[in-house]
């Protein structure tokens, strides 16, 4: 049979922990949406993992509201519905449902000229069915420093994160993280996207990190809206072996 802690660890591997980006980054800018400036991301992420014996495949609706407070502070909410279907040996398991409810405040504390910086901490509120395998079951925190530099045409995005992930699954509690992205205006409304990274391996019983690549673009509908497309690879084992990500973004 399927364990809890498998489900969990396989949400894991296939959803990324929150750090809302824009799409179809994995790694956040240091941007800020402007005083009552609200945005709406909606976004399909399907993701395939084949292993010995098991075979995983995951789907994430993760529609991400955010509002400016101020000039440099966003607020961030997140609530994603997830689809997983777990196959192993002669057994399989389905779920879906909302997942927990994540938040964030993303405070862009120094800007000058061509870099910026932003300190971006968050929260994950336990409002997903843990028992079986939606959510940690307990309070979880997240704090990530962000950083972009502007090169004519291209940007750089670095992300150095911690996220203290309170579980109830038996899942590893600390969670680093580093990714860097590259974002190139190719023409006026369409940039293209080069995004890597890796992070601490939630399973305890493995010391192999979780390493990604991605490849996309976005196209700008018009000044206020644009479309994404996204293609993720893990570069190591515990990450999801294949993932595709679409994604919308409203501005009002």
């Amino acid at each position: 049979m399927v364990s809890r802690k498998l489900l969990f660890l396989t949400l894991l591997s296939l959803i990324t922990f929150s750090n809302y980006a824009q799409l179809p980054f994995i790694s956040d800018n240091a941007g800020t949406m402007g005083t009552w400036n609200p945005q709406l991301e909606l976004s399909y992420g399907n993701g395939f993992d084949n292993g010995h014996r098991c075979t995983n495949s995951s789907v994430e609706l993760a529609p991400v509201f955010t509002l400016g407070l101020t000039e440099n502070i966003d607020a961030v909410v997140a609530y994603p519905f997830v689809f997983i279907n777990e196959f192993e040996d002669t057994s399989s398991v389905r779920i879906s449902g909302f997942s927990d409810v994540g938040m964030e405040i993303k405070w862009r504390f120094l800007e000058h000229e061509k870099f910026s910086l932003v300190f971006k901490p968050g929260i994950s509120l336990p409002s997903g069915k843990s028992e079986i395998g939606l959510g940690n079951g307990a309070v979880g925190f997240s704090s990530f420093l962000i950083s972009t530099m502007t090169y004519s045409k291209m940007a750089i995005n670095t992300n150095l994160g911690y996220i203290s992930n309170h579980n109830d699954c038996g899942a590893a509690r600390n969670i680093w993280h580093t990714s860097v992205g590259f974002d190139f205006a190719s023409t006026e409304i369409v940039h293209l996207v080069v995004n890597g990274g890796i992070e601490k391996n939630p399973d305890i019983n493995s010391q192999t990190p979780a390493a990604f690549a991605l490849i996309g673009l976005y196209y700008f509908l018009s000044e206020d809206n644009e479309i994404a497309l996204g293609y993720k690879c893990g570069l190591t084992e515990p990450e999801a072996d294949h993932s595709f990500i679409v994604g919308l973004t409203l501005r009002f």
